[in-house]
C-alpha cells in the first residue's frame, strides 16, 4: 500500500513538474501573442470608432445643409432684414444647437452665408476664432479637414476644422458649414484610460494632427513621410503599428506604440497564475493522498487482518470499523459471510453427528444375515416338506424384505423397486389379516424410474396398518399416490388410510418440531417416522419435508416431498 501511495505521489509530482516547465517556456510566447492580438484588435477598433465619428459628423452636416430654412437663405429668397429672414435665422440657430447638443467633442459649429454677409454660430467666442480661419476653396460635395493652429502657428489642443461648402441648385458655392472638433476628447473617449498606450495621427503631408504620450515614453515623429503602412513590429523594445485612416476630406495615418513592459507584465501575471495553480494542484495531490490513505488504505488493511484471522478459524473477527458507506456495506457483507460460514460448519457437524447416530441405530437393529438367511431357508424347506406353501411364500417375501433393508444394492432404489418391496410386505400381512386390508396404488409412469431412499415407504404402510386400521378391527384400505411436479422438479409420495386417525400436536404440517400423541409407538420394524424425517433431511436438506395430517375416525395422510432424481438405467 505504501508503494502504491508513493507511486501516486511520484506520478503527480512528475506531471506537475513537467507542466510547470512547459508552461514556463510557453508563458512568454503566449504573453507576446496575447499582447500582439490585443494591440491589433485595439487599433482596429480605434480606427473604426474614429471613422464612425467623422461619418456621423458628415451626416449631421448634410442634414443641416438640406434643411428647408438653410436652403431658402442660400437661394436668397428671403429679403434681408425682413421678418421671414429673422424667423429663418432664429430657426437655423435652434437647429444647429439642437444637432450639436449630443456631440460633446464638437466645440463649435458655424454656418456662413456669402449673400447675407453674416454667420450663425453656436458659441460666439470660438465661432469668431473659427471664422478667422481662411476658408479653403472647395467644390460641391468636397470636404476639408485641417488641423487648427494659434496665431503663432502652433498647435492648439489638437483641434481640427471640418469645412463643408454650401451651394445652390446651380452648384454655385454661396457659403460654408464649419465645425471645430476637439480631437483630444474624441481620442480619450476611444482609448479610455490606458496609460501604457501611445498614439499619434498625421495627415498625408506628414504633419502631426494628434499625439498622445504613453507612460515613460516619448513620442517621436513617424519619419515615414506620412504615407507608410507599418505592420505590427518590434522597435526599441516597443510594439509599433501604423494604418491608413480614410476620413471625409482627408487621409490620415494612425500609429500606436505599446512598450514591452506591458508584455512583461502580462507574462509575470501569467506566471503568477501558473505558480498559484501548481501550488493548488500540489496541495490537492497531497490532500488526495492523505484522503486515499485514510478512506481506502486503512480500511483495506483492517479488512485484510480480519480475513487472516478468519482464515485461522476465528469466526468472531467481525468488521466493526465505521468508515465510508461503501466500506461499511462491504464490512456488513463480510460479517454476513462469517455468520453463514459458521452456520454451515455447524450444520455439517450436526449432519455428520446425525448420520453417525443413524448408522449406529441401524447397526443395533441389524441381525447376522447368514444366521437369519439360514434360519429362514430352514423354515421354508420345512414348510414345503409339510406341504404348507403359504408359509413358504411368506418366508420368501420376508427374505426379499430383509435383503432390501440390509442395503446390499445401495442406499437408493427406484420407485418401481420400492413398490415391489411394498407388495412383498403386503403378502406377509395378508397371511395375518387376510382380505381385511386392501392396498391401492396410483403411480405416475414418469415417476417409476425416480430414485428414493431404500425402504422409505414401507414404514408408512406399516404405520397405517398398526396404528390406523388394526385398532378399528374392521376392513380398511391403504392408498399410495406418487406423482411429479416438473415445474418445481419435485416428487410427491403420499400414503393414505381410512383408519382411526391420529392427533398431530403443535408441529403444523411439517414433521420435525413437534411430537405425536395418543400413545403411538414411534419405532416400527426398526425404523420410525422420526427416522424417515431424518433420512430425508440427511439426504436432501431442510428444503424437503414430511407432512402429516389426520383427524380422529377419518384416517391419516402422510406426504413426502423429495427432489426428482432419475435412475441412469431407465
Amino acid at each position: 500500500m505504501l508503494r502504491m501511495m508513493l507511486y501516486i505521489v511520484l506520478v503527480c509530482s512528475v506531471s506537475i513538474a513537467g507542466s510547470v516547465v512547459f508552461i514556463f517556456f510557453q508563458s512568454s510566447n503566449q504573453a507576446t501573442r496575447e499582447v500582439s492580438s490585443h494591440v491589433l484588435q485595439l487599433h482596429e477598433q480605434s480606427i473604426q470608432r474614429l471613422q464612425q465619428t467623422f461619418n456621423e459628423l458628415d451626416h449631421m452636416v448634410s442634414t443641416v445643409i438640406n434643411d428647408y430654412a438653410v436652403q431658402r437663405l442660400v437661394e436668397g429668397k428671403a429679403a434681408q432684414g425682413s421678418a421671414e429672414e429673422r424667423g429663418l435665422r432664429e430657426y437655423i440657430d435652434f437647429l444647429i444647437r439642437e444637432q450639436t447638443s449630443h456631440l460633446p467633442y464638437l466645440a463649435e459649429m458655424c454656418i456662413t452665408f456669402d449673400g447675407m454677409s453674416y454667420s450663425i454660430c453656436t458659441k460666439s467666442q470660438k465661432g469668431a476664432a473659427l471664422l478667422d480661419l481662411p476658408r479653403p476653396s472647395l467644390k460641391k460635395n468636397e470636404r476639408s479637414l485641417i488641423p487648427l493652429a494659434d496665431r503663432e502657428g502652433q498647435r492648439s489642443e489638437y483641434n481640427v476644422a471640418y469645412t463643408v461648402p454650401l451651394s445652390d441648385q446651380t452648384h454655385v458655392i454661396k457659403g460654408s458649414v464649419q465645425l471645430m472638433i476637439e480631437l483630444d476628447r474624441v481620442m480619450k473617449d476611444i482609448y479610455g484610460n490606458l496609460p501604457l498606450l501611445g498614439n499619434q495621427l498625421t495627415d498625408s503631408s506628414g504633419a502631426l494632427v494628434y499625439a498622445r504620450t504613453a507612460a515613460d515614453q516619448s513620442i517621436e515623429p513617424l519619419g515615414y513621410d506620412g504615407a507608410a503602412i507599418i505592420p505590427l513590429q518590434w522597435k526599441d523594445r516597443t510594439y509599433i503599428l501604423q494604418k491608413r485612416l480614410d476620413l471625409p476630406g482627408a487621409v490620415w495615418f494612425s500609429q500606436i506604440t505599446v512598450p514591452q513592459s506591458l508584455a512583461g507584465e502580462q507574462s509575470n501575471a501569467f506566471s503568477q497564475i501558473v505558480l498559484l495553480v501548481v501550488l493548488v494542484l500540489l496541495t490537492l495531490s497531497i490532500f488526495s493522498a492523505l484522503l486515499f490513505r485514510h478512506y481506502f488504505m486503512k480500511p483495506l488493511q483492517m479488512l485484510r487482518k480480519l480475513m487472516n484471522r478468519a482464515e485461522l478459524g476465528d469466526f468472531k473477527a467481525y468488521w466493526v470499523r465505521q468508515s465510508s458507506r461503501e466500506w461499511n456495506e462491504l464490512g456488513e457483507s463480510y460479517n454476513q459471510m462469517l455468520n453463514r460460514l459458521e452456520e454451515l460448519i455447524k450444520q455439517v457437524k450436526r449432519e455428520e453427528s446425525l448420520k453417525k447416530e443413524a448408522e449406529m441405530e441401524a447397526l443395533q437393529y441389524q441381525l447376522n444375515p447368514h444366521f437369519l438367511y439360514n434360519t429362514l431357508n430352514t423354515i421354508k424347506w420345512v414348510a414345503k416338506m409339510h406341504r404348507t406353501p403359504q408359509i413358504a411364500e411368506v418366508v420368501t417375501s420376508l427374505v426379499r424384505l430383509l435383503q432390501a433393508s440390509l442395503g446390499k444394492k445401495g442406499d437408493f432404489i427406484t420407485i418401481r423397486e420400492e413398490m415391489e418391496l411394498i407388495r412383498d410386505y403386503m403378502e406377509i400381512q395378508a397371511f395375518r389379516y387376510g382380505d381385511k386390508i386392501r392396498l391401492e396404488s396410483e403411480v405416475d409412469p414418469l415417476a417409476k424410474g425416480c430414485l428414493v431412499p431404500r425402504m422409505i415407504l414401507q414404514p408408512l404402510i406399516e404405520n397405517a396398518i398398526i396404528h390406523g386400521l388394526e385398532p378399528g378391527r374392521q376392513e380398511g384400505w391403504i392408498r399410495i399416490r406418487i406423482w411429479l411436479e416438473m415445474e418445481r422438479e419435485l416428487l410427491y409420495c403420499q400414503v393414505e388410510d381410512n383408519g382411526v386417525g391420529m392427533v398431530v400436536e403443535e408441529y403444523g404440517e411439517q414433521m420435525g418440531s413437534g411430537s405425536i400423541s395418543g400413545g403411538m409407538r414411534e419405532r416400527m420394524s426398526g425404523i420410525g417416522l422420526r427416522h424417515i424425517r431424518e433420512k430425508i433431511n440427511l439426504y436432501y436438506g431442510n428444503g424437503y419435508t414430511m407432512h402429516i395430517t389426520g383427524k380422529p375416525q377419518q384416517g391419516t395422510t402422510i406426504r413426502l416431498t423429495m427432489p426428482v432424481h432419475q435412475s441412469e438405467e431407465e
